[in-house]
């Protein structure tokens, strides 16, 4: 496995040195396939920020798409291989198969083709400092905090997020001092990236249909923790992070932080409130200040700690953070207040993991102090199969629950995981439903709030439950 991760950030380099000299040419263009994608959006426009020439292709023409027409980008309705026709690089999505027209048609025109993380490590090296946040869970939030951190000491930071951040672009187009952006793990794509600072969150066992077991991933992890040329910030009250610490410690300085004596920074939850808490920060056993988060989930201050870390390592003032962190109001899409229903408080989170759909869960019961009727779309069939029993058990926390059909994404069906039988196990406060039928099962009660969940297409669902 170590061998195997070795080679890929070798393939990586190579990519990325192929890339240097392909855009070097006056009129280079870049194709995205699947040029709406979140991440693809982002990459499109910071590569218009840096005179690169782009096209593109989406079959679903969203908001980002248009904003992207607008801005005077080609983008087809269809993948075809007259898309590439001309174009000197192919960026492409995990979310395409490999029989997709366009990457088909790049191998047989001698076409470049890398993947989205091999294109964002080249871009990235454009700027001084690159803090990357990975994690199975937490990042876009951290991501977002790290944002507001740095704006209001006026670094004008430059972020690239897997979400829409408090200005509501996922991209922030700032200076070439410093990039702050989301490191994913699946198909190792964060071992393209070349980090000043790495930053561990967490670490389960997701994304089944790429990593066997949780020790390919905790390779995974380690490998590309140890790349920082700065340093890593790990989380140490995770069990499995706490086991590459020493590892990564061979490669690069490591600052961990928990609420374990053990760790380097410790923190503390001092007081609760409906939407939001208070900690206390201690280096090394001295305390260093008082902090206020005012957003709604315990597992925010976890996230808030390791944005608050990195800032301070970075030599920005407390005060200074301490303004940021507590002036910071959450990001679309993690519980997201959104409407309601005939007097019913309707949320919305991008919650998919297990621990992220219990973590959602106990945070809504603070704040609604009301029944929660949770709306959940399962994402991918191997996540649900392998997760199964952990679904099962972290749903089993909302009073009432609705099962739509699982959101296939990249995959095929896999015979006997499905919705319907998810909800029978979880017992009588469980019931599947189409899409189509969701506000009829809704209405079947009458008080609590509802919270939306699921990282698949639920805007028809949502649209429904706000409107019909």
């Amino acid at each position: 496995m170590a061998k195997q991760h070795a080679q890929q950030g070798k393939n990586n380099i190579n990519y990325q040195e192929k890339l240097r000299d392909i855009l070097k040419k006056k009129g280079a263009v870049v194709h995205f396939s699947g040029i709406g994608g979140v991440s693809m959006y982002s990459l499109a426009r910071l590569s218009l920020e840096l005179g690169i020439s782009i096209s593109g292709s989406d079959r679903f023409h969203g908001d980002r798409v248009h904003d992207l027409i607008l801005r005077g980008v080609s983008v087809s309705t269809e993948h075809s291989a007259d898309n590439v026709r001309g174009a000197d690089v192919l960026v492409y999505t995990h979310a395409i198969g490999e029989k997709n027209p366009e990457l088909m048609a790049a191998s047989e025109l001698g076409i470049l083709a890398v993947s989205r993380a091999v294109y964002m490590g080249y871009l990235m090296m454009r700027y001084k400092s690159r803090i990357g946040v990975s994690g199975s869970h937490g990042k876009s939030t951290t991501t977002a905090i790290l944002e507001r951190i740095f704006s209001e000491a006026l670094t004008d930071p430059s972020v690239l997020s897997g979400a829409s951040l408090e200005c509501g672009e996922p991209i922030k187009l700032g200076g070439d001092d410093v990039l702050i952006y989301e490191a994913c793990e699946y198909k190792d794509s964060f071992l393209s990236f070349s980090p000043s600072v790495a930053i561990a969150l967490n670490l389960e066992l997701d994304h089944t249909d790429y990593f066997e077991n949780i020790e390919a991933l905790r390779v995974s992890f380690e490998k590309a923790m140890s790349r920082a040329s700065k340093f890593t910030i790990i989380n140490s009250d995770d069990e499995n992070l706490a086991k590459i610490v020493n590892n990564v410690k061979k490669k690069t300085k490591v600052v961990t932080f928990g609420q374990n004596p053990r760790a380097d920074y410790r923190y503390f939850v001092t007081s609760f409130a409906e939407v939001g808490f208070e900690f206390s920060l201690y280096k090394f056993g001295d305390e260093l200040a008082c902090f206020k988060l005012n957003i709604p989930g315990i597992h925010n201050v976890s996230n808030a700690v390791a944005a608050i870390i990195t800032a301070i390592e970075f030599g920005i003032d407390i005060p200074t953070i301490r303004r940021a962190v507590s002036a910071f109001s959450g990001i679309a899409g993690r519980l997201e207040k959104i409407g309601e229903r005939r007097g019913r408080t309707v949320y919305y989170d991008y919650a998919h993991h297990p621990t992220e759909i219990a973590a959602s869960i106990n945070a809504v019961k603070l704040l609604c102090h009301e029944p929660v009727t949770v709306v959940f779309k399962p994402h991918t069939f191997s996540r649900t199969k392998s997760l199964w029993e952990d679904f099962r058990s972290s749903l089993s926390l909302a009073d009432y629950v609705i099962l739509t059909d699982i959101y296939p994404a990249r995959e095929d069906p896999i015979e006997g995981v499905n919705s319907r039988r998810l909800a029978e196990e979880i017992g009588e406060h469980a019931v599947f439903s189409p899409d189509s039928e969701v506000t009829a099962r809704l209405d079947e009660q009458s008080k609590g709030c509802i919270v939306l969940m699921g990282a698949g297409n639920l805007d028809a669902v949502r649209y429904d439950v706000l409107n019909k």
